[in-house]
């Protein structure tokens, strides 16, 4: 098996790479950075893709970088070098599976990566490796027709976005004598006049913000259990809201944390759909609930844009607790 001369070209990050596969495969485009390819009807096996930028300015020797490729695993196989590229080839056994995984490391100066990694897993037994073996030949030619942009993307700035956010000096703000938070010290605060919310502006241009509210609900309850309190304000605050992917969480404490997205059509253009995550740190107490809430707009048309401040601000609700 072997290229032909009618191959297709794949993007991956809106051209910060390209690859030229057969025609004869079946590819699909599972996200912007990831792609499946299959090499028959059968569909199996499924040859995974995927490229991903980031910044790191650790890995300033060919050590570094071969230690990073190889996960720090005792890997018996040696890393390769061509200029800025770096090249590793290794399979382990995982149970009754074999897998396999091509990575190729462009280092893009004076501190970004884009790590383009291949992955094939098959049953390790005779028949699967009749039909993997052909497969095994031909995605070398699928690593070597690889061609990284050698300029800055968009999605390099955005690796090196979530680089500065996720090492940002933190100090701790106390909102309300209630709750403390570690922001980032270059994030701005903006508080409304009768101080019940705030507006945290996460990027110079404040083009990024979320928002944080603190409101208590008065309770009158001969029940003691604060689980089914809280799942009762939860179906509340729900009830009436599209959501997907809610997740509770409860600390030692009784702090509890609920968080989930909610999705709703704008009411001037109701062809427009608003997606918001939003948080909520609860904690019961003998007569009341107190919450905190955070909510972020997803108001980026870039989706990588959007999950590098929604891990940020969900690290910091994470981190954070009631204190009363």
């Amino acid at each position: 098996m072997t290229l032909d001369n009618n191959l297709s070209k794949i993007d991956l990050l809106d051209g910060t790479i390209n690859l030229f596969v057969s025609e004869k495969f079946n590819v699909i485009k599972k996200r912007i950075d990831t792609i499946e390819i299959t090499f028959s009807e059968n569909k199996y096996p499924v040859l995974g893709i995927n490229l991903e930028c980031f910044e790191n300015p650790k890995l300033n020797t060919t050590a570094e970088i071969e230690k990073f490729l190889s996960n720090n695993l005792k890997i018996d196989k040696k890393i390769t070098r061509d200029n800025d590229l770096f090249n590793l080839t290794y399979d382990v056994k995982v149970d009754n599976e074999r897998l396999c995984i091509w990575k190729v490391l462009h280092y893009l100066k004076p501190r970004s990566f884009r790590l383009l990694r291949f992955s094939l897993t098959w049953p390790d037994n005779v028949e699967a490796e009749k039909i993997v073996q052909p497969i095994l030949e031909e995605i070398p030619n699928i690593i070597a027709s690889a061609k990284f942009n050698f300029s800055r993307t968009l999605y390099d700035n955005l690796a090196s976005l979530k680089y500065k956010l996720n090492n940002a000096k933190d100090e701790s703000k106390k909102f309300w004598n209630i709750i403390n938070l570690n922001l980032p010290k270059y994030w701005v605060l903006e508080y409304d006049e009768d101080n019940s919310y705030a507006k945290i502006f996460m990027s110079t241009d404040k083009t990024f913000h979320f928002f944080i509210e603190n409101f208590n609900i008065e309770i009158k309850s001969n029940s003691s259990n604060s689980d089914k309190i809280v799942e009762k304000f939860i179906g509340e605050i729900t009830k009436d809201v599209v959501i997907s992917k809610p997740k509770l969480k409860k600390s030692e404490n009784s702090n509890y944390l609920f968080y989930f997205l909610a999705s709703e059509k704008e009411t001037k253009n109701s062809n427009k759909i608003i997606h918001n995550k939003i948080w909520y740190r609860i904690k019961v107490l003998k007569d009341q609930i107190l919450i905190i809430s955070a909510v972020f707009e997803l108001s980026s048309t870039i989706e990588l844009e959007n999950n590098a401040y929604l891990e940020k601000i969900h690290q910091i609700m994470e981190g954070s607790e009631i204190l009363v």
